[in-house]
């Protein structure tokens, strides 16, 4: 056990208390788990250095390296957790430097003993305390070791034991290597890899020899995605983006290097594997979009023939499809917002069955076909895990969590599981609007985003996952105040330009669709708005105030709805397909529609105009009206461009940042005195790695 001075630090504006295993502040109190107790005790004892991970495997676990290395990384996951529960920033407490361990930045100061005024703080642990703190400890080490009588294990009573997994890195390339696929034989891998500013490319790496160089089957210049093998491993099918942006689906014979287009209109967002090829080689089962949708098609290899075999509903996406072993079967993950579920969809009878419900999020999904199981990453606790469902007992088992997983594959012959892990993070920054300098930053160890800023306080409304769940949060001077509490899911929210009220599509638990709420910071108050009908989304306020403006299903189509807040009237202002609106000082909306690039403009008087083609599908809500000019986000090859448009919507680049730099959705936002409020994705890096299926965690 590790031993300090006294009982008591304050370290920043919480209170730690040796005797038993808490952190407080004012009046709430934390109980932390043994062994993570005694990690912060060692940054306590060494504040303001690097404690290795090697030395905290060594002081912390007894030098029980692979217990080590897993609890190292949870024990600074739920330290992190606990300061954001406290109403503290994780970031000003806690520091990670790569691959080589962690930092205390706040100095501890030691709270005098019960006996004397607890407000009193002695000076704090100085650089010449720290080697006789240490040798006190040792000495009394060998002393017990000497007087016998006690035996130590490599396990507490308060840690679970673990079968524990190390993953295999397969590749350590620069850049992004996602989208594993592997071929039927096992040897080879096909994978995405983006590098060097460029679009993703198509390469084939041979597991069997590491010293085999990579093989570029990309042919040409534009982006492609989403390899699967065909059954006899002869050819992969994948998607490609035209310098439009339109997407293709292609098969590539690898012996011919024959390439053929089979369909346009396919559908492919981040890295989600929306792409299968059947085992018994006759069909490929891929996401297509539609204008308000996105289904799961087949394309029949033998006769070209062209089917739509899943059937959203309206605003419902199908983007992650994996076959069954007979090929009679379909697991299909469909989507909505940040809820998603798994379907299994019968080729013979037309039937989908849930299997899997409730989830916040999934982004991968694999069939694994000996055993007849699914794996999917889903969101646990603020973290993507490995999940696998059983068909045979109905039920889903945590199987493997690592940093940010991404998709995942399944590799039949040697009964392993191929993953992505990324290093990247969403984070908030407040920027310049002349020149793109960050001018404030929001940055935890968990993942916070869709930031928008009260004009009157400086506050920023965003959401976060820190509390193991998405909510929402406001970021004050002194710290972050959770303002949802599972309530339900929630959607991306709208601050007030005037005050201090904000718009929130809430799913409330045992509902069956979004609902819009009102909310207000300075009357604690969060309350449904009855008048807004349908399924709600995408909330903005007008210039004064006196609006709101949102998305809504209603009767089957989706469209822009006003809400008068004095009136408590609704009315549509956007017939087909609205997605996320805007107003102007002229009252027009500028908007964006579901599925389809650019922006248009509706104004108070007349007809819809196109303002640009040029905001992807997948930026969405990246524009606002600031200062009577519209700014939107413009994405190349090697930048993410803040566009300003004039009154007369002639462009003007404002700044850039590197490409990929910025989030995707609704990831601009108006700030007051010349800024903006960006979401950011940090590094953007990742790897694949291998694990063996018969290894399983029980986290």
């Amino acid at each position: 056990m590790i031993s300090l001075p006294h009982q008591k630090y304050q370290i920043g504006q919480c209170i730690v208390n040796c005797h038993d295993m808490t952190i407080s502040k004012g009046a709430l109190k934390l109980t932390l788990p043994a062994k993570v107790f005694e990690f912060l005790k060692l940054l306590v004892l060494h504040a303001g250095e690097t404690v290795t991970k090697e030395t905290a495997i060594e002081q912390v676990w007894l030098g029980n390296i692979e217990v080590g290395k897993r609890g190292t990384g949870n024990a600074i996951w739920q330290l992190r957790k606990t300061i954001s529960e406290l109403g503290e920033e994780p970031e000003a407490y806690f520091k990670t430097i790569t691959k080589v361990g962690y930092q205390l930045l706040v100095t501890p100061k030691a709270v005098e003993a019960p006996s004397q005024s607890l407000s009193q703080e002695t000076q704090p642990i100085s650089s010449t305390q720290k080697p006789l703190i240490k040798a006190i400890v040792f000495a009394v080490f060998l002393l017990i070791l000497m007087l016998g009588g006690y035996q130590f294990y490599p396990f507490t009573s308060e840690v679970k034991q673990e079968v524990l997994v190390t993953p295999e890195r397969i590749t350590n390339f620069e850049g992004v290597e996602e989208q594993a696929a592997i071929s039927p034989d096992g040897r080879f891998m096909a994978f995405q890899w983006r590098r060097d500013q460029k679009k993703a490319q198509i390469y084939i790496k041979d597991l069997s020899d590491d010293t085999a160089p990579l093989r570029q089957v990309s042919m040409s210049e534009d982006k492609e995605t989403s390899p699967t093998w065909s059954p006899d491993g002869q050819a992969l099918a994948y998607f490609r983006f035209n310098s439009s942006g339109e997407c293709e689906l292609h098969v590539r014979e690898l012996i011919t290097n024959q390439d053929r287009l089979l369909d346009t209109g396919c559908m492919s967002r981040g890295y989600l594997n929306s792409l299968d090829w059947s085992p018994d080689g006759q069909s490929l089962a891929y996401a297509k979009s539609l204008s308000d949708r996105v289904a799961v098609f087949s394309y029949e290899l033998h006769s070209n023939k062209i089917t739509q075999l899943t059937m959203p509903q309206i605003g419902e996406e199908d983007l992650l499809v994996s076959w069954s072993a007979d090929s009679k079967k379909l697991a299909v993950v469909r989507a909505v917002e940040l809820s998603a579920r798994v379907l299994i969809h019968s080729l013979v009878d037309d039937t989908a069955l849930e299997v899997i419900s409730g989830e916040s999020m999934i982004i991968s999904l694999e069939w694994e076909h000996e055993n007849n199981l699914l794996y999917f990453n889903a969101l646990r606790e603020g973290n993507f895990v490995i999940e696998r469902y059983s068909f045979a007992t109905q039920s889903v088992q945590d199987f493997h969590r690592d940093d940010t997983i991404s998709s995942l594959v399944i590799n039949d012959t040697t009964q392993s599981l191929y993953y992505s892990r990324h290093i990247s993070q969403e984070h908030i920054t407040l920027r310049s609007l002349a020149d793109g300098r960050i001018l404030r930053q929001l940055a935890s160890s968990s993942r916070d985003m869709f930031g928008q800023q009260f004009v009157s306080t400086g506050e920023l409304l965003f959401l976060s996952n820190r509390s193991g769940s998405w909510e929402l949060w406001l970021k004050q001077r002194n710290g972050s105040k959770q303002l949802t509490a599972k309530q339900g899911l929630v959607g991306v929210p709208a601050a007030s330009p005037v005050d201090d009220r904000y718009a929130l599509p809430l799913k409330p638990v045992g509902a069956d669709h979004y609902m819009l709420y009102v909310g207000s910071l300075s009357a604690n108050q969060l309350n449904v708005v009855p008048q807004a009908l349908g399924d709600i989304r995408n909330p903005s306020f007008s210039l004064d105030g006196r609006k709101i403006y949102y998305s809504s299903n209603v009767e089957g189509k989706w469209g822009i709805y006003q809400y008068e807040v004095d009136t408590q009237k609704v009315k549509r202002i956007v017939e087909e397909g609205g997605k996320y609106a805007v107003e102007d000082n002229l009252g027009g909306l500028y908007y964006s529609k579901d599925n389809t690039p650019g922006l248009f403009y509706q104004p108070k008087v007349g007809n819809e105009v196109l303002v640009t083609e040029e905001l992807a599908v997948g930026d969405w809500g990246s524009f606002f009206y600031q200062e009577q000019a519209l700014y939107f986000l413009k994405r190349s090859d090697s930048q993410d461009i803040l566009v300003r448009l004039d009154s007369q919507w002639q462009p003007e680049i404002v700044f850039s940042l590197p490409a990929v730099s910025i989030r995707g959705g609704r990831s601009l936002a108006k700030a007051a005195d010349g800024a903006l409020v960006v979401s950011m994705l940090g590094i953007n890096d990742a790897d694949i790695y291998r694990i063996s299926l018969e290894d399983s965690h029980r986290l």
